[in-house]
């Protein structure tokens, strides 16, 4: 009888090691979740070869299939990987493989999941318009009347530019400002006309030097406009202004033009913010 009981004891305990085994095999089986992949759609494929592998050595390949659409839903276990994708040409072959890139299946991400990501990335940029050339701003705003002021202004620094440019190259072209001819004249004119020429030449040089000065000051009068026209296209708040007051300036010596050929006028900018 006791040795009844110890051969069923022996099947019962042999029972429970086989049961024990088989199922903590099956419950160690690890979970597997949904992992969802969308990428950018080339144009003339006939499909696309997606490769999933592995990220640590020996970096094995756990996927390798072909899809028609550009996207893809597979499932693996938790871990780290990387996957790659290459159109297929008209023979249905593989062109260039794109660069591994790196993923991490933690939980499920399906398609659903992933949409739902992309979108609420989407809310979160903000695009802007920047405006490069001053008067576009205001003209596709509807303030079209802003832009032909800041249009006309241009043009008219680009007049008064010219127009010094052209008189300074009057002045450098004038025969008798030419040392040499003064000096083959001087063989035959008396010296008092040759001084006068000598003394005219030098008058010369001093307007040509106003005119070149002038072109500098409308040059830096051009870029000072732009740099606030843009910042006022594109920075200035909403009811806030800026007003510009030119007005002769009363203490100044009334032969200024004469001396340097610019007319010194009193410049105010008054900024104004609205709360």
């Amino acid at each position: 009888m006791s040795l009844f009981r110890g051969k069923n004891f022996a099947l019962l305990f042999q029972f429970i090691l086989i049961f024990f085994f088989v199922s903590s095999g099956v419950f160690a089986e690890k979970k597997s979740f949904v992992y969802y992949i969308e990428w950018k759609e080339v144009k003339g494929s006939r499909g696309y070869v997606v490769e999933v592998r592995k990220a640590e050595p020996p970096q094995e390949l756990f996927l390798e299939k072909k899809v028609s659409e550009n996207e893809i839903e597979f499932s693996l276990e938790a871990g780290t990987y990387e996957y790659r994708i290459a159109a297929l040409n008209r023979f249905g072959k593989p062109s260039a493989f794109t660069n591994w890139t790196n993923f991490k299946v933690e939980q499920d991400r399906p398609k659903a999941v992933a949409m739902a990501e992309k979108e609420e990335a989407s809310k979160g940029i903000k695009t802007s318009k920047f405006v490069w050339i001053p008067g576009t701003g205001y003209y596709s705003k509807g303030e079209r009347w802003k832009s032909y002021g800041i249009w006309a202004w241009f043009g008219f620094l680009a007049y008064l530019g010219n127009s010094e440019r052209e008189s300074g190259n009057i002045l450098a072209s004038k025969p008798l400002n030419d040392p040499m001819n003064i000096g083959i004249l001087s063989l035959n004119l008396p010296s008092a006309f040759t001084l006068y020429l000598w003394q005219a030449r030098e008058n010369d040089k001093k307007e040509y030097e106003i005119h070149q000065n002038n072109q500098v000051l409308l040059g830096g009068a051009a870029i000072v406009s732009v740099a606030l026209s843009l910042w006022l296209e594109n920075k200035l708040p909403q009811g806030d202004t800026v007003q510009f007051k030119v007005s002769p300036d009363r203490g100044g010596n009334l032969n200024t033009f004469a001396n340097t050929g610019f007319s010194q006028n009193r410049w105010e900018v008054q900024y104004t913010r609205s709360f």
